[in-house]
């Protein structure tokens, strides 16, 4: 098994079993040492299947040979535009990335946080965000921002070809329109958010519903509340999101 999918089914093991028996994770810990590649594939089929007993088909069977995203092939043939997705996140295809942010507001303070996750086309992550935004007027231009810092953090790491992906449909179009009549503010946001797409080699929009984006709206929430500076993190990420990540991951 390639080191990158033992590590990954060694989290997905340990997530598991964290469902399945309170001291699960610990004796995985234990016996780690002594497992091998092949034995991590079977333990983690025993438990794939263990857990869907225990849940029900997390996939029903009628579905299992549908292709997830019939209008993703299509994307990849026009201009960029909003394509709406299922409500669970599903990985972009081979060579590109996939860039889910959010961003929320805490009207009381004034204060925003935005949250960006990247994520390949087997799950893992490559990097992410959380960013504190001070003194935000509306909840609207805060995530108008988390397009745009959500497009930086991609550039800025290095992936060039993307697909943007968020549960809020209105920033994804005002991005792809020609121009914005939405006052000054909005209008110079959406400009340095194509000035940072023009950068890019690949830029595609995805539309899912609240549920998929739920990393990224952890990421955002945990903004809001960060006392320190900003939390950028590549080939990683902060542990408060791993079960949400985990579960994502299980249910590709």
């Amino acid at each position: 098994m390639p080191t990158k999918l033992a590590a990954f089914a060694w989290r997905l093991c340990q997530s598991i079993l964290h469902h399945l028996f309170s001291n699960g994770p610990h004796w995985l810990e234990f016996v780690s040492p002594e497992i091998s590649n092949e034995d991590y594939e079977r333990l983690l089929t025993i438990l794939l299947a263990l857990w869907s007993a225990k849940n029900g088909n997390l996939i029903p069977e009628k579905d299992r040979n549908v292709k997830e995203s019939p209008d993703l092939d299509q994307a990849m043939m026009s201009k960029p535009t909003v394509f709406p997705t299922k409500n669970r996140w599903i990985p972009p295809p081979m060579g590109l990335h996939k860039v889910n942010f959010d961003g929320a507001f805490d009207g009381d303070g004034k204060k925003g946080g935005i949250g960006v996750i990247i994520r390949d086309n087997e799950g893992f992550v490559w990097g992410g965000a959380a960013i504190k935004i001070d003194n935000v007027m509306e909840g609207n231009i805060n995530e108008a921002w988390a397009a745009v810092k959500a497009l930086k953090v991609a550039q800025e790491m290095g992936y060039r070809r993307i697909i943007l992906e968020s549960d809020c449909f209105w920033v994804l179009n005002i991005l792809l329109m020609e121009d914005v009549d939405d006052g000054s503010y909005i209008r110079c946001i959406v400009e340095e958010g194509k000035r940072v797409m023009g950068g890019l080699e690949e830029c595609y929009f995805h539309h899912i519903e609240r549920e998929g984006n739920h990393v990224a709206n952890l990421i955002a929430r945990h903004g809001v509340i960060m006392n320190e500076g900003d939390f950028y993190w590549k080939h990683d990420y902060p542990s408060f999101i791993h079960q949400s990540i985990m579960c994502d991951a299980i249910n590709l």
